[in-house]
């Protein structure tokens, strides 16, 4: 493992008066006291979200403003553009006020960017199309707009008004649009609004905005009855957008929920179908953000974000049927993209280690736009630091495009900010953000050294080699059980500031344990404590367990309720292990540089010319008789270079592994005896295995072990 991860676990005491107000339900009181729900109209609120008053649309004070302007439209039969992004929570956003402005009798179409060609928000090449061609002359754009000023400016050229209904950052200087709806814009609310109000709207997703509008256009028109046709849209998009999901965006969510439980949205439910929900009683927060929006995000990361729109607007079973198929596949593409690009990315890192002491920032022109964000946050998770990767823009070379993600203790809006006058383009939050800069202005090397200053400026005091994760609570065996559970999904729907608990067990006893799935990388463990037997633990992807049997250890968990062959029980599904017999490698842990060739092919004359010239001392570790064959057939100079796991020559600068030594403890001892400062990591394998000398090894083997070891 990478780095340690710290269990901070919280305050348990309660006071006698949110115990009450939990119905002296104790473990109740704890959990909402960790989350900041401490007074009883907060608990009441919190706990019945499907009770809970959403504040008026007219909380914004450009909203009549603007429905004035799309009433003007509608009864002028003026074309009207809303103008979206290609995520979730911009594709949400599109269909909910396309479908709601269609409901009223607009003349409505929507655009949506091309991620690879045209990136977030508004561009002009779209405005031409869509002023020239479509005859647009009132633009609403949803989860986007707030930075693009001078865009704004060029459709009030053609006398095409812009509202913008957004929830990003916003800049100093604001477009000069019709209206603009986006909590976050300087003097967007009304100023009678209670701190709590303004905290609650200022968390809202683009999506959020879109529905406030939404909600007033149907108030105007008499057609409120829609709202639970467009909630579970927002219900989606919120999630997807992970936004805080408390105040109004927890309303907004548990109402659309209980929509979707009810059969309500026809391309949604084809979407619950395809990913094998049955029983849509069940459906929850964490089945939308693991589920539907991976699906619906897919189409606009790998192809067309209108794939994934179709299914959203569309009443056509057969159309919504084939995009649900196609969402589904690009799902499974961006998957193996993924998968192939985090390996890229860490064989990068791996490689240059000293050059991301504080941060990750990794260029590559084979990385395709649509994933790097999404294998940014995967580093995070792995690394603990902020991570930049960057690839090429397809349509324009000198244009280099990057996804960015960070952690808690780095604003990384705050960090680019300070660079805004580099970037082609700009936009994000906190946590996530996404620039382009022109590489004939300034080149990548620079670039990173700028934002490398600049992380290092921000983190001063932060400890990159280990993270803390909030622990709701120790708690015993006994006490894990089905009504624990039933508590807990009283904090339901689970999202960002209000995750599902954490629990710790501490000194289990390891009985059993045992790899499993299709690559044996995920981790079944029995455990026992006190009169607790047969404790059964899950860990999802971990490729290796080190901790020996009957051996104490402590779990970081949350339960939940397994239902198989008719049984009943409690899984503890694992999010960390502690154990004396884990061992976290930090980026210190070998003063050397690893530089992993393992991907490269046809590379061998090109390895034996650089030995020949380097200056530096070398070692190739190789044991394999065959392999050194083969591999050394034309190059039989170099086999003094050789050893095996015996070493104990003169040191060496760098060592080549050639394969594998057969353990982590050989490996390290290799090492350690050589003083080596680099490694390469090489990848041949023997093209044919003598078979009849490999079965006469290992009848030796098993001879030996039956006789001298019994």
């Amino acid at each position: 493992m990478s780095i340690r991860k710290i269990w901070k676990t919280k305050d348990v005491t309660v006071d006698e008066t949110l115990l009450q107000a939990c119905g002296n339900d104790k473990i109740l009181a704890i959990l909402l006291k960790n989350r900041g729900i401490t007074t009883k109209e907060k608990i009441n609120d919190f706990l019945n979200p499907l009770k809970m008053r959403l504040t008026s649309p007219d909380v914004f004070v450009d909203m009549q403003k603007t429905v004035d302007r799309i009433k003007l439209a509608i009864d002028n039969n003026e074309h009207i553009t809303v103008y979206g992004d290609f995520d979730a929570d911009g594709v949400t956003s599109t269909a909910l006020l396309y479908l709601t402005l269609s409901k009223i009798g607009a003349d409505v179409d929507y655009y949506l960017p091309d991620r690879d060609t045209e990136s977030h928000g508004l561009n002009t090449k779209a405005l031409v199309k869509l002023i020239s061609k479509k005859k647009t002359r009132l633009i609403i754009t949803v989860d986007c707009g707030i930075s693009n000023v001078q865009e704004v400016y060029f459709a009030k050229g053609f006398k095409t008004d812009v509202i913008i209904t957004d929830h990003h950052e916003a800049p100093e200087t604001l477009p000069d649009a019709f209206a603009i709806l986006n909590p976050k814009a300087p003097d967007s609310l009304i100023s009678s609004l209670s701190v709590d109000e303004l905290e609650s709207l200022n968390y809202l997703a683009g999506v959020g905005v879109s529905f406030k509008l939404a909600c007033k256009l149907l108030e105007m028109y008499n057609k409120e009855d829609f709202v639970h046709e467009i909630l579970p849209l927002a219900t989606v998009g919120t999630i997807g957008d992970v936004v805080e999901l408390i105040g109004e965006n927890r309303c907004i969510v548990s109402m659309g929920l209980e929509l979707l439980r009810h059969g309500k949205h026809k391309g949604l439910q084809k979407i619950i179908e395809s990913i094998g929900i049955t029983d849509k009683s069940t459906l929850t927060s964490e089945n939308v953000a693991f589920g539907i929006v991976p699906r619906i995000n897919a189409a606009g990361r790998l192809d067309s974000p209108n794939t994934a729109i179709n299914v959203l607007i569309s009443q056509n079973d057969e159309e919504i049927d084939t995009s649900v198929k196609m969402l589904n596949d690009l799902n499974l593409l961006r998957q193996n993209l993924c998968d192939e690009t985090f390996e890229v990315a860490k064989s990068l890192y791996e490689e240059n280690k000293q050059l991301h002491s504080k941060s990750i920032v990794l260029f590559h022109d084979d990385w395709h736009i649509g994933v790097i964000g999404i294998v940014c946050s995967k580093l995070v998770e792995e690394y603990n630091k902020p991570t930049f990767l960057m690839t090429r823009d397809s349509r324009n070379p000198h244009i280099i495009r990057c996804s960015c993600r960070s952690i808690l203790d780095i604003n990384l809006h705050a960090v680019l900010s300070q660079h805004k006058n580099l970037f082609e383009g700009f936009g994000g939050h906190k946590m996530a953000a996404g620039f382009s800069f022109d590489e004939n202005k300034i080149k990548f090397e620079e670039f990173r050294k700028i934002l490398n200053t600049t992380i290092a400026e921000f983190s001063q005091d932060v400890d990159f080699s280990k993270s803390e994760i909030d622990v709701d609570m120790v708690i015993e065996p006994e006490d894990v059980n089905i009504d624990l559970i039933n508590t807990i999904n009283k904090l339901q729907p689970f999202g960002s500031a209000n995750p599902s608990p954490l629990f710790v067990v501490e000194n289990l006893i390891l009985n059993q344990f045992k790899m499993m799935g299709q690559n044996n990388n995920h981790l079944k463990i029995y455990a026992s404590k006190n009169s607790c037997n047969n404790i059964e633990c899950i860990k999802w992807n971990l490729p290796n367990f080190s901790v020996p049997l009957n051996t104490n250890f402590n779990i970081l968990f949350y339960p939940k309720i397994n239902e198989f062959n008719g049984n009943t029980t409690v899984q503890y599904i694992v999010s960390d292990i502690h154990s004396e017999y884990i061992k976290f490698e930090t980026d210190s842990c070998f003063n050397v540089k690893i530089l992993d060739h393992r991907n490269k092919k046809d590379i061998l004359a090109q390895i034996f010319d650089y030995i020949a010239s380097t200056k530096k001392t070398t070692g190739i570790f190789i044991e394999n008789p065959h392999l050194k064959k083969e591999i050394f057939a034309n190059y039989s100079q170099f086999l003094p270079y050789c050893f095996d796991r015996d070493y104990n020559d003169v040191e060496k600068e760098q060592i080549m592994f050639f394969e594998a030594p057969s353990s982590v403890d050989d490996f390290k001892n290799i090492v350690k005896k050589s003083n080596a400062n680099i490694i390469h990591l090489m990848n041949f394998g023997v093209s044919e295995i003598e078979i009849d000398l490999l079965l006469v090894k290992l009848s030796g083997m098993l001879k030996y072990a039956v006789s001298n070891l019994n």
